[in-house]
């Protein structure tokens, strides 16, 4: 059984706000986020999209200002590197980026709670290779070499 994707329909501004709201109730969207759902459902009209933004905006239901706030909180185990990278994959702007992101204190906090967790409650391996696989994990999450070196002991 085959499955096709269906066809953008014409709709009106009615139709593309219930479907935003649809989509806002199960999670925070970025406004890069919505309209590439926009898009993929409906017939693009820039017009009616912006008017749907600016009703939400003013509703206080969408603003990549509180996605980017709680995208940020909700991701406490990731560097500032990865959620600098997935902010902007998101479309939200450098300048709001910059805002939300964790200094370099929590930074490290955020480090050595991740790592506890790997670790299970147990101290940091004194194995070169094994303080290397320890890093590399970091690395991954999103975490700079100085918080790694710092956190680690390297």
């Amino acid at each position: 059984m085959r499955f096709f994707k269906k066809k953008p329909k014409q709709a009106d501004a009615k139709q593309v706000f219930n479907y935003a709201c649809f989509l806002l109730a199960r999670r925070n969207y970025s406004q890069k986020e919505l309209l590439e759902k926009f898009h993929m459902r409906f017939i693009p009209d820039e017009k009616i999209f912006a008017a749907v933004f600016e009703k939400l905006e003013k509703l206080g239901l969408q603003s990549d200002e509180n996605f980017a706030e709680s995208f940020v909180r909700g991701h406490p185990n990731w560097g500032r590197r990865r959620l600098e990278i997935e902010l902007k994959r998101r479309g939200i702007e450098e300048e709001l980026i910059e805002t939300f992101l964790p200094t370099d204190i929590s930074e490290i906090e955020n480090a050595r709670e991740t790592l506890a967790k790997k670790l299970r409650g147990e101290k940091v391996p004194n194995e070169y290779s094994a303080k290397q696989k320890l890093a590399a994990f970091l690395a991954r999450r999103g975490f700079s070499l100085d918080v790694i070196r710092e956190v680690i002991g390297f």
